[in-house]
């Protein structure tokens, strides 16, 4: 309970999140630019894919596989371009630290 008598919110508070050894886990997975593209581009490859497969047209085929790896490898290029989160380029210094 806090200092000042309040009960605290139910649940996880924002950008943290505690998990079963005490540790904070970061928010933030997901919520970048380079999280986004790439997971709408691997969806839509696929999405290609099936409806090539469905109708037999190998060269779509082809082209959805080749969207599905550039929007794979767009990822890590959008995030050293600075369009991801920094949680991933952070070491973990062992500091526990408790939820708010």
């Amino acid at each position: 309970m806090p200092a000042d008598g309040r009960t605290p919110a139910p649940g996880p508070q924002p950008d943290t999140q505690a998990d079963h050894d005490g540790q904070v886990a970061h928010g933030g997975h997901g919520t970048s630019t380079a999280a986004w593209v790439s997971t709408l581009g691997v969806t839509f490859g696929a999405l290609v894919v099936c409806v090539a497969m469905i109708f037999q047209v190998m060269w779509l085929i082809v082209v959805g596989v080749v969207v599905i790896v550039v929007a794979a490898l767009s990822a890590p290029v959008l995030t050293r371009a600075g369009f991801g989160t920094d949680s991933g380029t952070k070491e973990y210094t062992g500091e526990k630290r408790a939820v708010r």
